[in-house]
């Protein structure tokens, strides 16, 4: 959910009117298209980042991760990062999977046991 918020969050300061998110969670969506009530810790933010986007065209849909390897790269990256970082061009770690994506290559989630 921060993630998400954040996102509109500068999407507002670089006055970017059109965006549109998806997300690999279904409970974000529907938190988006719902009047669900948020962790109290977060709620301030969270309403906050409504009213933001009702400012804008903003469209909110789920995606399989299968579906979105770039992303899925970058959620794993922030995982593990300690600080906020902005790309205006696709960062090294995830340019193999936008390379795939680009050009309609599926992608395939594999685990051993």
């Amino acid at each position: 959910m921060k993630s998400v918020m954040r996102a509109i969050e500068i999407a507002k300061e670089k006055q970017w009117l059109n965006i549109w998110v998806e997300t690999d969670s279904s409970l974000m969506v529907h938190a988006f298209n719902s009047n669900i009530l948020v962790p109290w810790h977060i709620r301030n933010r969270w309403n906050n980042g409504l009213v933001i986007i009702r400012s804008m065209n903003c469209v909110v849909t789920h995606i399989f991760r299968e579906s979105n390897q770039v992303a899925d790269s970058l959620a794993n990256y922030g995982l593990i990062s300690n600080f906020f970082e902005f790309w205006e061009e696709v960062p090294g770690f995830a340019s193999e999977s936008f390379a795939r994506n680009k050009i309609g290559l599926p992608n395939f989630r594999f685990s051993s046991f």
